[in-house]
């Protein structure tokens, strides 16, 4: 589980970094709010199994 949580994060760090290319300005925050919530999520989860 640990390792598919890591890869949860990076593929949120890939998301990440294709998001600040987006001219809409309006969509980036809104990818960058969901991006930080499901970081939260994964600290959660990783609470949860420690």
């Amino acid at each position: 589980m640990k390792t598919t949580l890591a890869n949860a994060e990076a593929v949120l760090d890939e998301v990440q970094r294709d998001t600040r290319k987006l001219h809409s300005r309006e969509l980036r925050e809104t990818i960058e709010k969901y991006i930080e919530e499901q970081r939260a999520q994964i600290k959660v989860l990783r609470r949860m199994m420690n």
